[in-house]
């Protein structure tokens, strides 16, 4: 064997040794880049220049205190708390504005690290499961819509979902009160994070691990989180109702059923929102009443963390499918836990993630760059069409561990 010189001796070592560490370093380094390329691109977002741009000039023009007790933007106190600290930057507001978001998906990877270790904690192999942990965390940051939603869109749904998923890691660990704190303060960023509002009840049926009343972190952070503002005399009602002006936007912006999520309404139903909104409504609340009471009657088969993880998913999922006014981003967090949670845990829900991964990136291109070459119509039948097989699968699975008992 040829003699190796210093150089190929170093990095042969180093390769034996740290190749794993040395490749996350490669990922998270080149996803920070992706995002610093993107970041400066502010003609493809429909939002930007027409909403958050203006909104950063008003707290420029009025100062924060001011400018707090006025009605800039229909975000709730939180979301505006973060675009007048944006004012206080002498640089284009879309910087801030994407640094709060990359910050905020950098910290969600970490949490995806952390939940897939506890799910992999009984593993045969602890340092594969260690490692397909850092991959598929690290990984997530270079999903097609995490990329887009906050580097090019100037969107900040990474912020209330890294509380969603802060949230989701402490149910996990039975930290309950800090698992409804996180809940709270993802609420009170934005009302989506209702969609695991229902995880957290089956978890209190099945688990019975902490009390009824835990939830009054929800609405009691609300009304804290509002207080800036208050505070700053905008008003209680033109504060604490910013969510009831959102639910009513399906009328007000003209949205119709649906704003381009590949749901149910595409087929022909947008523009009936008068009649169907709140048949839609009660539709959801009695999904959720089904699948509750059917996880509570395969409470053997739910009480694993992974499988409450995949029916809380689904239930996420399930609303965003049925109700009115669903936006394209909707599914930001659905769709993280779906492919993370197949890439680590449960690969046979793969496929499922697959396609709502490129459903995502289809409606994103269609959104920011404009082409429109796939029907939204065809998108939505593919959506539909996998989450069908998701409830046949799930539902079949829990009802045959059931019967094998």
């Amino acid at each position: 064997m040829k003699k190796k010189n210093f150089l190929d001796s170093f990095l042969f070592n180093l390769i034996d040794e740290h190749l794993e560490k040395i490749s996350l370093g490669i990922l998270v380094l080149l996803a920070l880049v992706i995002r610093f390329m993107l970041m400066p691109d502010t003609d493809l977002s429909p939002d930007y220049n027409t909403y958050y741009l203006d909104w950063v000039n008003q707290y420029r023009e009025y100062g924060i205190i001011t400018g707090l007790g006025k009605n800039i933007g229909d975000y709730y106190v939180p979301y505006n708390i973060m675009y007048a600290i944006c004012s206080l930057f002498s640089c284009e507001p879309y910087v801030p504005i994407t640094i709060f978001s990359t910050i905020a998906e950098f910290v969600t990877a970490f949490y995806i690290v952390k939940i897939i270790k506890h799910l992999a904690v009984n593993s045969d192999n602890a340092a594969l499961a260690d490692k397909r942990a850092w991959f598929v965390g690290v990984g997530s940051l270079f999903l097609p819509f995490v990329v887009f939603n906050g580097a090019l869109w100037k969107q900040c749904d990474a912020i209330y979902v890294v509380f969603m998923v802060i949230a989701l890691y402490h149910m996990l660990k039975e930290n309950y009160r800090l698992a409804f704190v996180f809940l709270a303060i993802s609420f009170s960023f934005k009302l989506q994070a209702i969609f695991i509002v229902p995880l957290f009840i089956v978890v209190y049926m099945i688990k019975k691990g902490f009390s009824i009343l835990e939830f009054l972190w929800v609405p009691v952070m609300y009304l804290v989180m509002g207080l800036p503002s208050v505070l700053c005399r905008k008003g209680l009602r033109d504060t604490y109702f910013a969510y009831l002006s959102q639910t009513n936007e399906v009328q007000t912006e003209g949205y119709g059923m649906v704003s381009y999520y590949p749901n149910i309404y595409n087929f022909g139903l947008d523009d009936f929102d008068e009649l169907l909104k709140t048949p839609a409504i009660m539709l959801v609340a009695g999904l959720m009443v089904i699948i509750a009471v059917f996880a509570y009657n395969h409470r053997d088969y739910f009480e694993k963390d992974i499988n409450l993880l995949v029916i809380g998913s689904f239930m996420a999922w399930t609303m965003c499918m049925f109700l009115p006014g669903m936006h394209e981003r909707y599914d930001y967090v659905i769709v993280l836990l779906m492919t993370v949670l197949s890439l680590s845990v449960k690969k046979e829900l793969l496929p499922i993630a697959i396609i709502m991964n490129i459903s995502s990136l289809l409606v994103y291109i269609i959104v920011l760059f404009g082409y429109k070459g796939i029907p939204i119509t065809i998108i939505s039948a593919v959506e539909l069409a996998a989450y069908i097989y998701m409830a046949v699968h799930l539902f079949g699975e829990a009802t045959t561990a059931k019967l094998s008992k």
